[in-house]
């Protein structure tokens, strides 16, 4: 036995102490090896933060750079675009005006001539024609389209208006009879026109000129070639709803991009992995421009790639100076926690049952104190562990009944939600179904007179009813709006009712006037739409029951500063609110509301004297 032991530590002298230094380095075996990676990885950590926070902001600040960059050349191709657009158009009527102002036909040779001229002059000129005011076309370029009626062109009916610049779109009709492209593709046009006035001063016809799309191709080129050492980069020219008008390898002509992520305005955004550059058209002079956008872009990938090979060599350098630290850590430990270690064998003695006492280190440091302090919570320990045991059963049993408890309350919680969605639906339903059905249902029982009384006035009354059904319809897709669209929360308690009282007095002759106290012009939530829904409904009866000359609704602070107080006072017929209301669901709709929200609501009227709506809240939403 002896003699193989020693043959092997002979043949392997360096294999015990690898496994002793690598126990060494072990977290689990030392503490002093986890103090040290403890330390090491605390240093790793701030390192690693540091590293991160500045490499975070050189990749804001190359974004910032480069986004900048793509946002310069976006614009400088839009603004290059809308002046040739415009310097074209006002080309095309300055040539109108030349045309118009010589004597004879508009068409003929010499008209011919002058278009061949025209043609010469810019490279992209795919066709030029003179169109009358009937709307035929008298003359045009190598005789295309000439006798063609086109009185139904957009070029031709804008052309009426002033000089005329059409969005770029496919012309079928002359795409067939123009030479085909090299590359076989459809041809794409701009069109513009021009009014042909006489000397007097009066329309003779319309000069029409058709460009063709060389020139967006040309100063495409020529952006990208700015941007040669950017190859990853692609320019798109986008039309006013997103869709690529000119696109790349990329992103094909006739895809979509969603422009309601970017800015309005001139600048850069990273969005779907791809660092962007835009620039929306502003026009140029009068020339309004047609709402193109140009995007410059390059995945993000790309254009942080040497960012991001800094980042990997800095934290690269960070990880391995984090090792070093890690090892002289654990060197360093390892003289300070000896007494620690004979402390931890003397716990796994006790552990494991060799020894039945537990003897630590003496003395009068930490591991000594440690030791002295084992030995007198052993027992104490295992008390606690069986008072443990009995306060977790009886937590486990309260948190049972807890549960059960909060499942009813849910229950109940959604039932109650149910309730007042119905009431809600039942309220509006009643503000528009109901009273719309009524008012049809009086004409339908005109009408069944007059067939017997007057029958010549039924053709009136069966307008009326139409007329009775179209707006109930109205009311209905209104109500149906109003369950989507929450007025109060989109635009606010002010703006909302100075909206509904604008769009009722459009609708009446009565006179309608709004006061909203400052306090509650931007309220929001449920309570302020409930008071919304609760004013509508008190000026819906008004407006259809009192036939008050004068309806005014006030929003105020009450006594209480933090109060609420809300009229609709009108000086119409009145009414008794002591009648017997079993069929008319209107106040009973507002008494509701009033609960729902816990505000105090009253109804004053008579017969003669108006009616005043008060609605108190003692505290405001």
């Amino acid at each position: 036995m002896t003699n193989v032991t020693f043959e092997r530590d002979s043949r392997h002298p360096l294999s015990g102490r690898l496994r002793r230094a690598l126990r060494a380095l072990d977290p689990r075996w030392r503490l002093a090896a986890a103090i040290g990676w403890s330390i090491a990885l605390v240093s790793l950590a701030v390192a690693l933060f540091v590293g991160f926070w500045t490499m975070r902001d050189a990749r804001a600040a190359l974004e910032r750079e480069i986004g900048l960059l793509y946002a310069t050349h976006a614009q400088r191709l839009i603004d290059t675009i809308d002046t040739n657009l415009a310097g074209r158009r006002e080309w095309v009527a300055a040539s109108a005006t030349l045309i118009g102002v010589r004597d004879g036909a508009l068409g003929g040779p010499e008209a011919d001539r002058a278009l061949r001229d025209l043609k010469g002059a810019l490279a992209e000129i795919e066709w030029v024609g003179i169109i009358d005011l009937s709307g035929t076309v008298v003359a045009g370029t190598d005789g295309i389209l000439v006798g063609q009626s086109v009185p139904a062109r957009p070029w031709f009916t804008g052309a009426f208006l002033g000089p005329y610049i059409g969005d770029v779109h496919r012309e079928l009709l002359l795409d067939r009879l123009l030479p085909p492209l090299r590359n076989g593709e459809p041809r794409r046009f701009v069109e513009l026109s021009a009014p042909i006035h006489d000397r007097a001063g009066n329309i003779r016809g319309v000069l029409a000129v058709t460009l063709g799309w060389s020139w967006i191709e040309a100063l495409q080129r020529g952006t990208l070639a700015t941007l040669k050492d950017r190859p990853g980069a692609e320019v798109l020219l986008l039309g006013i709803d997103g869709t690529v008008l000119h696109g790349s390898d990329h992103t094909p002509r006739g895809g979509r991009v969603d422009l309601s992520a970017l800015p309005f305005a001139t600048g850069h955004s990273v969005e779907g992995g791809r660092l962007s550059g835009l620039a929306r058209s502003g026009g140029f002079a009068d020339f309004p421009g047609l709402g193109w956008s140009v995007m410059v872009r390059e995945p993000v990938a790309t254009a942080f790639r040497t960012a991001d090979r800094a980042s990997v060599s800095i934290f690269t350098a960070i990880a391995l100076g984090g090792l070093v630290a890690t090892l002289a850590s654990v060197l360093i430990a390892s003289g300070i926690m000896r007494r620690l270690q004979r402390l931890a064998e003397a716990a796994d003695a006790l552990r494991t049952g060799r020894t039945t006492g537990f003897v630590g280190p003496r003395g009068r440091d930490e591991a000594g104190r440690i030791g002295r302090s084992i030995a007198s919570l052993v027992h104490t320990l295992q008390q606690a562990n069986a008072d443990l045991s009995s306060i977790n059963e009886r937590l486990d049993a309260r948190v049972e009944e807890r549960t059960h408890e909060i499942e009813r309350l849910s229950h109940e919680t959604r039932a109650a939600a149910i309730v007042r969605e119905r009431l809600r639906i039942s309220r509006d339903l009643h503000d528009t179904v109901a009273h719309t059905l009524l008012g049809l249902l009086t004409q339908i029982r005109l009408i069944r007179k007059l067939v017997e009384v007057d029958p010549s006035r039924l053709p009136d009354e069966i307008r009326r009813a139409d007329e009775a059904a179209q707006e109930g319809l109205a009311h209905a897709r209104s109500a149906v709006s109003q369950l989507r669209y929450s007025p109060v929360r989109d635009d606010g308690f002010g703006p909302a009712l100075a909206r509904l009282v604008a769009q009722i007095q459009d609708r009446t002759a009565s006179i309608l006037s709004l006061s909203v106290a400052e306090a509650a012009d931007a309220m929001t939530g449920q309570t302020a739409e409930t008071l919304y829904r609760m004013i509508e409904e008190a000026l819906r009866n008004a407006v259809r029951h009192a036939n008050a000359p004068g309806i005014a609704v006030t929003v105020a602070c009450g006594g209480d500063a933090a109060g609420l107080v809300v009229t609709v006072r009108d000086d119409g017929d009145g009414f008794d609110p002591q009648a017997d209301q079993a069929n008319h669901f209107g106040l009973l709709g507002l008494s509701e509301q009033a609960d729902l929200i816990g505000a105090a609501l009253s109804v004053e009227s008579a017969p003669g004297a108006g009616t005043n709506v008060t609605i108190r809240l003692e505290r405001a939403p």
